[in-house]
Parts: structure tokens; C-alpha cells; sequence
């Protein structure tokens, strides 16, 4: 299997939410460098998906313009499908969302880059989302860990 189309066989485990599988694309010294986050091991990069699809269910991972050089593999990534429900403790559940908000037509996008050792991902580096969508990429991802 190539490397691009291992990345997108992780992509898809994960969608799918078997993270045994996708644990198994995953060297043991895998690490996660995203947005705004410290680095995170295996264990808690995992962790970290399990949590925000608990709070996002219908999250998608797109990835587009693979381009696989040596060891590395760049990705336009875009996370679709976040709900529309405010996280907003002051607002209902039954709230519209605000006109701020990235809605499923409008998805958060980022850079993506993937290094391999063999046929294992070492590390996954995300880079920041446009400034205008960082609000809500921070939204979400501080609605999904508060509930966790």
C-alpha cells in the first residue's frame, strides 16, 4: 500500500470510528502536532478523536491533493458534517445556529502533513485553519473535551 493511500485508509478507520484499526497505522511513536494543542502520543491522539466524535458524530475527514514525497505526504484536509446545535451554555438546544458559525456546506479546512517510517505514520502535523474558522475549530473542540 502507498503512503497516500495509507493516510486515507486512516482517514477512513476513523470515519468509521474503528480505532483499532487505525491504531494500526500508527507507529508506537506516533505524535500529533495540531492547532493550538501540545503534542499528543498515540494513546491520546486516539483518545482526542474518540472524544470529538462523541460530541461531533457525523464528523468526515476529506482529504484532497495527496502528493506523496519519500517519507512524507502533504493533504488538504477538510472536517465536515459539525452540527448545528449551539455549544453555547446559554443558548437551547433547539437554538439557531449563529451566522459566525461554519455550517455542513461550509467545512473547516487545514494543511496536512504525514511522515512515515516503513509503512507506520510517525506524526501528523495540522496546519492552523483559515482565521476566520478558528473560532469555531476552538468551539468545537472545547465543546467535545468539556463533555468528556
Amino acid at each position: 500500500m502507498s503512503k497516500a493511500a495509507t493516510l486515507m485508509a486512516l482517514a477512513s478507520a476513523l470515519e468509521q470510528k474503528d480505532y483499532q484499526q487505525a491504531a494500526a497505522y500508527l507507529a508506537d511513536h506516533f505524535v500529533y502536532y495540531g492547532t493550538g494543542t501540545q503534542h499528543l502520543s498515540k494513546p491520546q491522539f486516539l483518545e482526542l478523536l474518540q472524544t470529538l466524535q462523541s460530541a461531533l458524530p457525523s464528523l468526515r475527514f476529506h482529504l484532497q491533493h495527496l502528493c506523496e514525497m519519500g517519507n512524507r505526504v502533504t493533504a488538504h484536509l477538510q472536517f465536515a458534517s459539525l452540527p448545528v446545535q449551539s455549544f453555547s451554555s446559554e443558548e437551547g438546544p433547539g437554538s439557531q445556529p449563529s451566522a459566525h458559525r461554519a455550517s455542513e456546506n461550509d467545512p473547516l479546512e487545514a494543511g496536512l502533513e504525514c511522515t512515515f517510517e516503513g509503512a507506520f505514520i510517525t506524526s501528523l502535523r495540522v496546519k492552523a485553519p483559515p482565521q476566520q474558522r478558528t473560532e469555531d475549530t476552538l468551539r468545537a473542540l472545547g465543546a467535545a473535551l468539556h463533555q468528556s
